[in-house]
């Protein structure tokens, strides 16, 4: 019996949509930024470049926002 040549390929994550919602269920799940392209390199063929800006995005969304006093520290 002969299978298709696709059937044992992986699938692809190429859409920025898909790969947020992966980033997302992966740290949701407690695995480490740094170790998600790993996670993700197993199972789904992906563009590495639109991943690296997601795990960008997030990481600037999710820095602590300075204080005020922080800031006048870093200009004197």
């Amino acid at each position: 019996m002969r299978h298709a040549p696709d059937e044992n390929a992986k699938r692809r994550l190429t859409e920025r949509a898909e790969i947020t919602v992966a980033v997302d269920f992966l740290l949701a799940r407690g695995i480490a930024s740094d170790d998600i392209a790993t996670q993700l390199t197993r199972y789904y063929y992906i563009d590495i470049d639109l991943l690296n800006e997601v795990l960008l995005e997030d990481q600037q969304l999710t820095a602590p926002i300075p204080t005020a006093d922080a800031i006048w520290k870093e200009v004197a």
